[in-house]
């Protein structure tokens, strides 16, 4: 296999493999917004139950685990703090929950480490949300005119994107045109965030990109897969 080949396809590997490892992972903040958040908030006050922060605090992992997995159970064995929180939310019955062990787990891991509070702030954001500036930014790191903080390689040192139908950028690495269709805003964010060759971890394991500039870079290139699907 050429070498150029063979570097395309590890790149497309990696990322395939970043997108493949956030599918498969449990995703305790997605839990919370599909089975919690409709009764109950994190900080914010009691709702159709209890609120939710500092549960862990007062209940045992024991205790959350047998509530989420089946609350009828827990309450018809006579628990006194499953009896008290049952007449005090208007005997509203929390359904049982469909959902695997290692997810209980997770979700109870998610609500001891600050929950919807940790992930608001830490969340990364949408390509969609980025501004023009922000998109022009990502254009001239992506390009080289503007060099990232590592003043490590630029991307289009070995990758092109077809913008405005000529190509811009180098061929060793293989077109990025549409690789954000290909991939996702998930996927993509994990892959910009690691190294690849030519970019390295610099001194003490840091980023070739920071966050912002990743972030930059991921809201060109959907930019410019988007210009390029309505041509």
């Amino acid at each position: 296999m050429p070498y150029r080949s063979i570097f395309i396809f590890a790149a497309m590997c990696a990322i395939v493999c970043a997108a493949r490892s956030v599918d498969a992972a449990v995703d305790p903040a997605g839990l919370f917004g599909t089975k919690c958040a409709s009764c109950h908030t994190y900080g914010k006050g009691d709702k159709v139950g209890p609120d939710l922060k500092g549960v862990t605090d007062r209940r045992s992992r024991v205790w959350l685990t047998a509530w989420i997995r089946s609350s009828e159970r827990v309450i018809k064995r006579g628990d006194p703090t499953a009896v008290a929180l049952f007449n005090k939310f208007k005997q509203e019955r929390m359904p049982d929950q469909s959902i695997a062990p290692e997810e209980v787990q997770a979700l109870i891991d998610y609500l001891a480490a600050g929950g919807p509070a940790i992930t608001e702030s830490t969340r990364t954001r949408h390509a969609m949300t980025a501004t023009p500036a922000e998109v022009a930014r990502g254009r001239q790191l992506f390009m080289g005119t503007v060099s990232a903080k590592s003043d490590d390689a630029s991307c289009a040192t070995c990758h092109m994107v077809r913008e405005h139908v000529a190509s811009i950028g180098a061929t060793f690495g293989g077109d990025l045109t549409h690789v954000y269709s290909r991939f996702q805003d998930t996927a993509l964010s994990a892959f910009l965030k690691q190294p690849c060759f030519p970019r390295v971890l610099g001194k003490d394991g840091v980023p070739p990109l920071s966050e912002d500039e990743a972030f930059s870079i991921k809201a060109f290139l959907r930019q410019v897969d988007r210009d390029a699907a309505a041509r």
